[in-house]
């Protein structure tokens, strides 16, 4: 598993001194030497994280370390986020923060009519379990923190929805507090779900000239640590963060990117692949993702993901898993019925 610095030690020791113990013993236990350049796997931030809550006197410390957490040694980070003209493009951090801080966490960005989900997953091994409930508590913690400082109000969240059971010796009410929104357990996601047109409102602090400088700092960054970020993953982002893109071509996501097609079709061949490769995977994606929530038709999702009709949709879904959109949605509950009666 891939390891990485210890994000923001600064915030785990303000964290730790807020929830009544020292941050330093737990460190070691947890095999975590407290350089900020020394290497931390997610099992060892697990370990220190279950310390830390074993510790705290009262407070719950994956809300009191999301509450503290700054982008400590990536200034560039909180300036962009501080400047940006939407919480849309203020979320590209978690791009960002996957390649250069968190390799092995994904924060996915889910729009569902008036609703937009905004997902934490963990895509290793065990990463889905309850072993890693607070290391998904604490990042949907340090997002709702960060939308909250941008949007300077919090109306913009509706509910909060966790994967896992609610944790022992603590309330609902607990969490409901934290977040001012009801939460969910069981859920089978990690998810802050907010008004989806608080996405593209214009934010009061925002700045071109000053994230556009951020940027070319992260990039630089990028470049200097990664050798670059690849033109690839900008397209998934894109896609991702733009579900209308999805019924487009090449060039509408060139123009969303800054690019010209010609550009963006040179570099996805020096990489490679092909656009409309990158495009179906999105769209396999999204449909997924969609068909999990029974309310939506087939005919609604066709829709959405730029299909002539539900015949053309059903044709293509099959093509990529070997199953039609039905007998997924059928088998997804089949899966929840048999875990519902195991628990």
């Amino acid at each position: 598993m891939t390891a990485v610095p210890l994000p923001s030690i600064s915030s785990w020791a303000q964290a730790a001194n807020v929830c009544g113990f020292a941050l330093d013993p737990i460190l070691r236990e947890a095999g975590i030497s407290g350089k900020t350049s020394s290497p931390v796997s997610p099992f060892s931030l697990h370990k220190a994280l279950q310390l830390c809550v074993e510790r705290s006197t009262g407070r719950y410390f994956p809300f009191v370390l999301g509450n503290s957490f700054v982008f400590e040694a990536f200034n560039e980070f909180e300036t962009f986020i501080n400047s940006a003209s939407t919480l849309r493009e203020a979320l590209e951090v978690a791009s960002w923060a996957h390649d250069l801080i968190a390799p092995w966490m994904t924060l996915r960005l889910d729009e569902f009519g008036a609703e937009a989900h905004v997902r934490v997953e963990l895509p290793f091994p065990g990463g889905h379990l309850p072993l890693f409930a607070s290391v998904r508590e604490v990042i949907l913690a340090v997002v709702f923190q960060l939308i909250r400082r941008v949007t300077q109000q919090s109306s913009w969240l509706i509910s909060v929805r966790l994967s896992q059971p609610r944790p022992e010796g603590r309330q609902p009410q607990e969490f409901e507090s934290h977040f001012g929104v009801p939460v969910s357990f069981n859920e089978g996601v990690d998810a802050l779900v907010i008004d989806r047109r608080w996405l593209d409102a214009p934010l009061k602090g925002a700045v071109p000239d000053v994230m556009g400088q951020a940027r070319q700092q992260i990039e630089k960054r990028l470049a200097a640590a990664v050798g670059g970020r690849r033109i690839v993953d900008d397209v998934r982002w894109a896609l991702e963060r733009r579900p209308e893109l999805l019924r487009e071509g090449l060039e509408a996501t060139a123009a969303a990117l800054g690019l010209h097609p010609r550009t963006l079709q040179r570099r996805l061949q020096t990489e490679g692949v092909r656009f409309v490769d990158i495009q179906s995977e999105a769209k396999l994606y999204r449909a997924k993702t969609m068909l999990r929530r029974r309310a939506m038709s087939m005919e609604s999702i066709s829709d959405e993901l730029g299909f002539s009709d539900r015949r053309a949709f059903t044709f293509a879904f099959k093509r990529w898993t070997g199953l039609s959109p039905s007998a997924f949605r059928n088998q997804l509950a089949s899966n929840n019925g048999n875990s519902a009666a195991a628990a």
